[in-house]
């Protein structure tokens, strides 16, 4: 048999979000001749939006009620597979998902395969083999159970597959009538797969055919899965009792509905009891179950000369429409304990900007995070474009890493964890894992001979410890932690295959705090890129008075002090002039450094503000209504401040020192202080000449704006990027091939 043809089919009501996630994911499928069907509605939201990006690829269909059958149908009729195969809205399939499921296909007597369902944590099976019996009861059984010797007619009990992950011979399908009306919710495809069985053809599961479900809220449940109407659902149990069960004993179809209606009674009463609904819901719901018992017996008599499904299919169906899609790209796995929102420091920012440019080039990228709070469950999840991955430190398997490379223990715990993680990615095919070098996050996987490994260097443990006075005040947590890092720093600049630098500065900076040579050929320098913080706006016009914006951390090595020490002394000079602090919190940290610089009175003062922590689009609005950023540390790897201050048209007063040195061009599209004991008073004399001369700031502006769009667009860096991973992956292959 040819490669059969397969159509998917997504049914989807009011959840475009979900919708655009579930089509991102099906692009990513390896699979050849496939096509995706979608039947919408009727839909309330912006779903409309999210299938006109898709106009042109995929076939799109209407359905007017909320009958899932129906929408069935409906994609049924439009689809020209071999195959149907059918996916949630809320649902990402495996990549491999299609091929998977189709080798069963070559066997003429099999007209229905599904695979095992990852539930919404993505650690979990939801479903994986169930049986069913005529009274639409489910049985779970072993993996290993052997499902085929049941497919007979007449079988008491047969397979019976989770919708989201089913997929159907269309000939087998439409002969016995697709879908049946009736079942609005619930049961519709233990229907088919009954229906299928009883006409002499086998229904089969494929364990390593992996959907992801995110079982989201809809009308029938909320985000809780608490239901918000039984009568959908009560109409199908009842209907499938009477139309199959009874047939064989009326005495136990009875025996089946009452059992059913008790069950949903007690849970009702449950869900009272516990406060988790009003007395008014469970009213609500007893009312619905009530209703849709009796309406799925009419429907059951209405119905009983008719045997099989509603599906009407036309003579002529519209030509199959292969997906487009790109070529096959590479398959990257991005570490960083953080990421936004959660953490908007500097890796974890420039992180999300590799991860979603590298996607929206086409390749297949996973990111291996942090959980976000200690007590948050470990989840896999498909956003964007991006697998996910969250996960927490697995301190019962830090002894490796800790022997093999001399690890603190916290830092092996996270290292084991994101080794473990790697080789559960290789099942969706990886090329390249990508790591920085601060808390050497995938050392652990090192020496993986499967992968290229490329590490990026950022601020470093020895790089940071001049600047962080708190670790030289403590001599054991300096020997046991800092110490170690750095040496465990040293060892993996010499072994990592490849380098990835984000300038010059950061490995002439690296050489000789370390007292290395770094080769060459093992490093690439791929200037940071940044967002366009003018694409949709522009910058705020000339005001009155004039304003810096200081982002950073409030700590030292952001310059902190340096930046309170030249605010207080440009408003003492300066009526015109108000100073913005953002980056940190005003914590007794921060509060001590303010006494130590005598500018405590900055707390109160009407023209300083301390901002905080500000979310994404509240920072990228202070760039924008800043005249002139304020970035004094005393150092930065690269500068992502500088460079995010320059996408927003504004120029940079910077010290001298590290990557800030190669980032601005003093007198082009900012200024440069020396970093000497006078910086303070220099920072304060350079922003006192740019508040008095508004023209020459506003050259600046322009210098940086032109900066930015010659330099550090994010284009850019994914250009050197993407070329590096490249790089890293041919010179792997090389080696294999030499081995």
């Amino acid at each position: 048999m040819a490669i059969p043809s397969v159509s998917i089919i997504v049914n989807t009501c009011d959840r475009a979000a979900y919708l655009r996630n579930a089509l991102l994911g099906i692009a990513g499928l390896r699979y050849g001749p496939l096509e995706v069907v979608v039947v919408n509605g009727p839909s309330g939201d912006d779903t409309a939006a999210v299938l006109n990006a898709w106009r042109g690829r995929i076939k799109q269909r209407d359905c007017a009620e909320r009958n899932l059958s129906v929408s069935r149908n409906i994609g049924i009729a439009a689809a020209s597979g071999d195959v149907v195969a059918f996916l949630d809205d809320d649902a990402v399939p495996h990549p491999d998902w299609l091929a998977h499921i189709v080798q069963h296909y070559r066997n003429p007597n099999v007209a229905a395969v599904g695979g095992f369902t990852v539930d919404n944590t993505g650690m979990r099976f939801q479903a994986r083999k169930t049986l069913c019996d005529r009274f639409g009861h489910a049985h779970h059984v072993s993996d290993f159970f052997d499902e085929r010797p049941l497919c007979r007619p007449g079988t008491p009990l047969y397979p019976s597959l989770l919708g989201t992950n089913s997929s159907f011979r269309r000939t087998a399908l439409a002969a016995i009538g697709g879908f049946d009306h009736a079942f609005a919710y619930l049961l519709d495809e233990t229907d088919v797969c009954l229906r299928l069985v009883d006409a002499g053809h086998r229904v089969v599961y494929e364990p390593t055919a992996l959907v992801f479900h995110q079982y989201a809220a809809s009308h029938i449940r909320d985000t809780r899965r608490i239901a918000r109407t039984l009568y959908p659902s009560a109409v199908s149990k009842a209907y499938f009792i009477m139309r199959h069960g009874a047939a064989q004993s009326m005495d136990r179809a009875a025996e089946a509905l009452a059992g059913y209606r008790r069950e949903l009674l007690d849970s009702n009463r449950w869900l009272e009891t516990e406060r988790l609904i009003h007395p008014t819901h469970r009213a609500s719901l007893d009312q619905d179950l009530e209703a849709g018992i009796m309406e799925g017996q009419t429907l059951a008599r209405r119905r009983g000369a008719i045997s099989g499904g509603d599906l009407r299919r036309e003579a002529v169906t519209e030509p199959f429409r292969p997906l487009p899609r790109p070529e096959p790209g590479l398959r990257v796995c991005l570490v960083s304990q953080g990421w936004p929102p959660a953490t908007e420091a500097g890796i974890a920012r420039w992180s999300e900007a590799v991860a979603s440019g590298l996607a929206a080039r086409g390749h297949a990228v996973h990111v291996i995070t942090r959980a976000a709070a200690e007590e948050e469950e470990e989840s896999v999840h498909f956003e964007g474009g991006l697998w996910i991955h969250a996960l927490r430190p697995e301190a019962a398997g830090a002894a490796g890493p800790m022997l093999t490379h001399d690890l603190p223990p916290n830092i092996a715990a996270w290292n084991r964890r994101v080794w473990r993680e790697v080789q559960a990615i290789k099942s969706f095919g990886l090329d390249l894992v990508s790591f920085p070098i601060w808390d050497l996050e995938a050392l652990a996987c090192i020496d993986d001979p499967d992968i290229a490994l490329v590490m990026s260097l950022h601020t470093t443990y020895a790089l940071a410890r001049p600047h962080k006075p708190e670790w030289l005040a403590r001599p054991l947590y300096d020997h046991f932690m800092v110490q170690r890092m750095i040496r465990a720093e040293r060892r993996a600049l010499l072994g990592a295959p490849m380098l990835l630098a984000n300038s010059q500065a950061i490995l002439t900076d690296i050489e000789a705090a370390y007292g290395i040579r770094l080769a060459p050929g093992r490093s690439v320098i791929a200037p940071h890129g940044t967002a366009d913080l003018l694409a949709r706006t522009r910058p705020a016009p000339r005001r009155d008075f004039f304003r810096v914006l200081f982002v950073g951390r409030f700590e030292p090595r952001k310059g902190f002090d340096l930046a309170l020490t030249a605010g207080a002394a440009l408003l003492a000079e300066r009526p015109d002039v108000e100073i913005h602090f953002a980056g940190g919190e005003l914590d007794e940290e921060a509060r001590a450094v303010m006494t130590e610089t005598a500018t405590s009175r900055l707390e109160h003062h009407p023209r300083a503000r301390f901002l905080g922590l500000l979310p994404r689009d509240a920072l990228e609005q202070a760039y924008r209504e800043a005249d002139v950023v304020l970035v004094p540390s005393r150092y930065e790897s690269f500068g992502l401040v500088a460079i995010e201050a320059m996408a927003a048209g504004r120029p940079v007063v910077a010290l001298a020192a590290g990557g800030l040195a190669e980032v601005v061009t003093d007198g082009v599209d900012g200024r440069l202080v020396p970093d000497t004991p006078e910086a303070a008073a220099s920072i304060a004399a350079a922003l006192l000449d740019l508040s008095r001369d508004r023209d020459a700031c506003e050259r600046l502006a322009a210098g940086a704006r032109h900066s930015f769009e010659t330099k550090y667009r994010m284009d850019h860096m994914l250009d050197a990027i993407e070329a590096a991973y490249r790089r890293a992956t041919g010179q792997r292959a090389a080696r294999q091939a030499a081995e």
